[in-house]
């Protein structure tokens, strides 16, 4: 067994999110992408309501706030630098989200995982589990990795959003494999041979 740590609780800066690799969740691209189409949206709807003729006057303020405001509680809430990211690649470490509002991840080296497969967390929750060597876990290590939202002594789970499980499981073993920059360059649907 070793004595050097391989499991961490890691909290993250929105600063540092953004230089890890999202595996699974929604990336602050993704973030960027869905915010903007609700400007779009948002202002079409204004500017059909503004327009349109024999509206109350009332009718069309009443709009135009709502939209105003909603568009500034996306805004406030969106974490749009960040993302919400579920499993993320950073440097050595595999990490899954313990609780996003504080960015806090469970995370693993990489070089304990031996395998990840797809799996399903009841009732219909479509998850990635990760297979760690057991010989290289501390009781620290295990300790560490029951405080996860999915415990367990020998696996570390994390949820697929947005992504098709295999690609997520191809995605974590390819990061496994290579070294962090090089995640970053490679589209996470294409594991390179």
């Amino acid at each position: 067994m070793n004595s050097e740590s391989v499991v961490e609780l890691r909290n993250y800066e929105k600063s540092q999110l953004k230089q890890v690799s999202v595996i699974s969740g929604i990336s602050p691209n993704a973030m960027r992408r869905v915010f903007g189409g609700w400007i779009l949206f948002a202002a079409l709807v204004g500017i059909i309501v503004s327009v349109a003729p024999d509206l109350d006057s009332q009718f069309i303020g009443l709009t135009l706030f709502v939209l105003v405001a909603f568009t500034v509680v996306m805004f406030w809430q969106s974490r749009i630098s960040e993302g919400w990211p579920a499993i993320i690649c950073d440097d050595e470490y595999i990490g899954v989200v313990r609780d996003p509002v504080l960015r806090e991840y469970v995370c693993v080296k990489k070089s304990i995982i031996t395998d990840a497969q797809p799996s399903l967390i009841k009732p219909n929750k479509k998850a990635v589990e990760m297979s760690l060597d057991t010989s290289a876990l501390s009781e620290t290590d295990t300790a560490i990795l029951k405080q996860a939202v999915w415990p367990r002594e020998d696996k570390l789970i994390g949820l697929a959003h947005f992504k098709r499980r295999e690609e997520a499981c191809e995605s974590v073993m390819w990061c496994v494999n290579h070294n962090t920059k090089a995640v970053r360059s490679v589209p996470a649907h294409r594991v390179p041979t």
